[in-house]
């Protein structure tokens, strides 16, 4: 049943031990939003008058790590949302393989559902936890995305140093990870970078104008990739993906200054090896609304 506003119409709204999920719609837009705290987080944005680009900002900085590696073979994607990313990679990359990490299985019925989600061979959707995943995993990636959420907060055993040494290992030699870090409301992003830092010998940073999104690109082996050369790289991108993002503007990024100072502290989980599935599970079966060990705020 579709309950309409003098703003939008609710398509949908369901709850599952994870999250509490609307899709909405309004004019040409069509939206993903999870509710927490009695806010409300924009997960994901079509606009249907062209479902096949990307409509939020976001989701255009995610494309940042083809800048060092435009033709990845295969990629591992840890959170789905409404799936318009994987989407739209495997449109413009038929031959590459992606395999996408979703533990709630609400969330990957309403991507199927509302926003045109399709598997295939090529497009894997796994339900499970993204650190449980890539323990259990030996498969080898050039690119790993990191975009998990829940409620309005990221689960912590996927933002500490012993979850990025794990997906450090489950990346090729010149492997790229890239994670979404929200906007200028996460007040953590220092700890972040900090943390990121530990681990991977670059990271960049890349933000809009506005600071809404914030996505910062770590990489195992910096071999000091010259402007120019990501010039190219960028050149000879597909039109589609040149087309959803100034690469220009985001080549200048990486040399600009970042208003991002490693000046948190790293984030450590303390889990014993022996308790680590349990420690897991209850992490992500703790309140979303009330426990928010890595809180954000909706800034949209």
């Amino acid at each position: 049943m579709t309950t309409e506003t003098q703003q939008f119409k609710i398509l949908t709204r369901t709850r599952s031990p994870f999250n509490d999920i609307f899709v909405i719609e309004r004019e040409n837009l069509r939206e993903m939003w999870f509710q927490g705290s009695g806010r409300f987080y924009l997960q994901t944005r079509i606009d249907l008058d062209r479902p096949g680009d990307l409509a939020l900002i976001y989701t255009r900085l995610l494309l940042a790590p083809l800048m060092w590696n435009p033709h990845p073979c295969r990629i591992l994607m840890i959170g789905l949302g409404g799936g318009v990313l994987p989407r739209f990679l495997s449109e413009v990359y038929p031959d590459i393989e992606i395999d996408v990490v979703e533990m709630d299985a609400r969330v990957t019925e309403l991507a199927r559902r509302y926003f045109d989600f399709k598997e295939s061979p090529r497009l894997r959707v796994f339900e499970d936890d993204g650190r449980a995943f890539v323990k259990q995993r030996s498969q080898k990636y050039d690119m790993v995305f990191l975009d998990a959420f829940k409620g309005g907060s990221v689960p912590y055993h996927l933002k500490t140093i012993e979850f990025y040494r794990e997906i450090a290992q489950s990346l090729n030699e010149e492997g790229v990870l890239v994670t979404n870090l929200y906007g200028k409301s996460n007040a953590l992003k220092p700890s972040d970078r900090k943390t990121l830092e530990a681990v991977f010998q670059r990271v960049s940073f890349f933000e809009d104008a506005d600071r809404v999104a914030t996505v910062c690109v770590a990489i195992l082996r910096d071999e000091g990739a010259a402007l120019e050369t990501l010039r190219k790289y960028t050149s000879n991108l597909p039109e589609k993906v040149q087309r959803n993002l100034s690469w220009l503007e985001n080549i200048d990024m990486i040399e600009g200054r970042s208003s991002i100072e490693s000046s948190g502290s790293v984030f450590k989980d303390d889990f014993d090896a022996s308790e680590f599935f349990k420690a897991v599970k209850r992490n992500n079966r703790d309140d979303p609304f009330f426990n928010h060990p890595y809180p954000i705020r909706n800034s949209k």
